[in-house]
This record gives C-alpha cells, structure tokens and sequence, in this order.
C-alpha cells in the first residue's frame, strides 16, 4: 500500500468506501488509508472486503469492512461506521453497475436496475453521512463517480444518463451545502483497466479504446485513486461543485473510431 500524498495528509479522518471491494473503489480504499485516514469498506463480497481489509492492516492502517447491498441498507454501513469511529469525513460514493447494451434494447426494469443503484442508492448513502455526521460537525468531503466521455458512450445510454444525474447532484450540494463546511465533487473516469474490464471485454476491445486516448493507454485505478486522495486532501479545500475528469485526453479528443454505418 503506497500513496502519492505524505502518510499523513489524512491523519485523523475517517473515509466510507462504498463498492470498495474491487477496482478503483479498492484503490480509493488503499490510497486513503496510506495517507493515514480510518477507512470502512462496503460492499456485496465479503471475501474481497476481508482481502482489502488485510492488505490496509498489514500496512499499519485501520479498516473496518461491512458486507452491504447500499439499494436496501445505507443505515446499517453509517451505524457500523459511527459505532466504530464516531464521524465520517470523506464519502466517496464509488457503488455501481451497469450493462452494455443497444438503447433500443434496454427494458426499463433494466433501466431502473442501474438507476436504483448509482443514483438512488447513492442519494440515500449520500443523505444518511450528510445529515448524521456531517452538517451537524459543519464538514465533510462527498465524492461521486461519473464517466467520460462525458458526451454519451454508445451502448451504455442508461449507465451515461445515471452518472450525467451525480454531475448535477455534485454541484447542487455544494451549492447547498457549503454552508455546511461540506465539499462535493464528482470525477469522472475514462476506461479504466480493472478486474472487470478483463473479465467482460476482450483484448481487441481494450486495444481498440486505448487507442482513442490521447496518453495512448487505458488508466489504471491508482489514476484515479489518487486524484480522490488529493481532493480529500488540505490540498483541495478550494475545490467544490465541479467535476473532473481523469481520462487521459479522451473526452477532449472525442469518439476516436468511426461511427457506426446507418441502418438501412
């Protein structure tokens, strides 16, 4: 476990996780927990809780883990936390999950299944920290997680319009809740190389979006991990209301294959 920050830009803080389990949420995890922050770790899997929860451990940090479905109990991971530490500091709201797909083909249990959990579940985990421990301690940080390109991603038309809400849910709470000493900020990934991307996509895919990157090269968790390490940080105190995108160009460049021949 290594961070980019000095090992404790995050001493006494307390960090949730959500979707920490696996791929940037686990890196999240790792790079807040090097800069010396508490961290709970949520999620579905308890084995990939627990090998994350050891890793954190054997390096000196404190972790706790709470196996969690978030689209039905947000309060339970907020108690365990609380319990455990007594406030949280930084939310990052990394739980997601979608599918590939034509529009024309997504039914809208399909639809809703992706919205319940980046949108719904993340407003619910989002209200409980806020009103809990938050406002009333007038600070925190909440990170949401968006895609680029920001424009729309064909295939992925619900999963885009989901994480097109968390942009406006970011900025509508530091609008709101600034007030409160509270930051919100949204971050937006490009493709990034993790354990699932293996699994569901192929080599040539993976070829075939690297070379729509401008650095020529997917982005790995720790690109993104340690982009959240910073926001979190006395070092992004100013920074509020906004997203960022962390892609290595691919927004700015475009699609950067051809489009698809018109149906006849």
């Amino acid at each position: 476990m290594a961070g980019v920050l000095r090992p404790d830009v995050h001493a006494g803080k307390v960090a949730v996780v959500s979707g920490g389990g696996t791929g940037i949420g686990r890196a999240v995890a790792l790079d807040l927990a090097a800069g010396g922050a508490k961290v709970v770790v949520c999620g579905r899997r308890a084995e990939r809780l627990k090998a994350v929860h050891d890793e954190i451990v054997a390096a000196g940090g404190q972790c706790l883990t709470q196996v969690a479905d978030i689209r039905e109990d947000v309060t339970g991971v907020v108690d365990a936390a609380l319990d455990a530490y007594g406030q949280v500091d930084v939310l990052v709201n990394n739980a997601g999950g979608q599918f590939a797909a034509p529009a024309e083909d997504i039914s809208p249990s399909g639809w809703r299944a992706v919205h319940r959990l980046a949108v719904d579940a993340t407003w619910a985990m989002t209200r409980e920290v806020a009103t809990r421990t938050m406002i009333p301690r007038r600070q925190g940080v909440i990170m949401f997680m968006a895609f680029s390109p920001r424009r729309g991603i064909p295939g992925m038309v619900h999963a885009s319009a989901a994480r097109a809400a968390l942009e406006n849910l970011a900025s509508g709470l530091a609008l709101e809740w600034s007030r409160y000493g509270i930051r919100s900020i949204c971050v937006a990934p490009g493709t990034i190389a993790t354990e699932a991307l293996d699994e569901n996509y192929t080599e040539a895919d993976r070829q075939k979006w690297a070379q729509a990157v401008p650095l020529g090269r997917l982005g790995t968790p720790q690109d993104v991990s340690g982009l959240i390490s910073f926001l979190a940080s006395d070092g992004g105190a100013y920074v509020t209301g906004t997203t960022i995108v962390v892609d290595g160009g691919a927004d700015a460049w475009g699609a950067g294959y051809p489009a698809p021949a018109v149906t006849p």
